[in-house]
């Protein structure tokens, strides 16, 4: 893959050992993390394949997502799926990403032609902090993409306790940001169904009357919660607009 021009005119030696003392590895493909700080504002097409980092984004946030979901399943063993899920939503959720992304210095190296308030606005921070767990999966293997995210990430950024105590009413915010926007805001229960001895309800958020996410849980007032708490992710990240 050619090189891209980093941000500020970086050289591959300043990147490499930026990695090295951020991330405490040496890389061996360092065109994987070129292309994980490659926005897709400045995507290049050399025949069929795209040097943005989507791809990579993609992988990562399923990387990232199997890693956290492990540590919390053997961190909290009587903990059901809802505690499980919701608090890897508050790890791994938007506006979480963008501050690791800073806190690690990825503007000085991301690539992308949007401006300062553009960025400020989008998920391209976010994006990149994903895009580089795929890099890492992919250059250096899982276990030490687990250690990165264990030992740098979670161990010296991520406060476990203060995120379980912290009781967030996404209802309510989306409420408010709905009727500072001035649209509607509708729950539907589009299906109930019993599985064993539990109920399973699925709801769906309606804004400004356009269908959006869907979120199942034993519990009508968590699903609702739940989907809330999505649905404001997908504002933030600049995937629902209102015109």
């Amino acid at each position: 893959m050619s090189r891209l021009n980093f941000k500020n005119s970086a050289s591959d030696k300043e990147f490499k050992s930026w990695i090295k003392n951020t991330c405490g590895f040496v890389p061996k493909n360092l065109s994987l993390y070129v292309q994980a700080l490659s926005h897709s504002s400045v995507t290049t097409k050399k025949g069929n394949y795209q040097t943005s980092n989507e791809r990579l984004e993609f992988l990562g946030d399923a990387v990232l997502g199997a890693i956290i979901a492990e540590h919390l399943f053997k961190k909290y063993p009587y903990k059901d799926e809802g505690f499980l899920t919701q608090l890897r939503s508050k790890i791994v959720n938007g506006q979480n990403l963008k501050n690791l992304a800073l806190k690690f210095g990825f503007n000085k190296f991301l690539k992308t032609s949007l401006n300062k308030e553009e960025k400020t606005k989008s998920s391209a921070y976010g994006d990149a902090f994903e895009a580089f767990i795929g890099a890492v999966y992919l250059d250096k293997g899982y276990n030490a993409t687990k250690k990165f995210v264990l030992e740098k990430i979670i161990k010296f950024h991520i406060d476990l306790d203060e995120l379980v105590n912290t009781n967030e009413d996404y209802k309510s915010q989306l409420q408010i940001w709905c009727q500072k926007n001035k649209v509607s805001l509708e729950y539907k229960l589009v299906s109930e169904k019993r599985v064993g001895a539990n109920k399973i309800y699925a709801v769906q958020v309606y804004v400004d009357n356009k269908a959006g996410v869907i979120f199942e849980n034993h519990s009508k007032k968590n699903a609702e919660q739940r989907a809330a708490q999505l649905t404001l992710e997908d504002i933030e990240n600049g995937k629902i607009r209102i015109k």
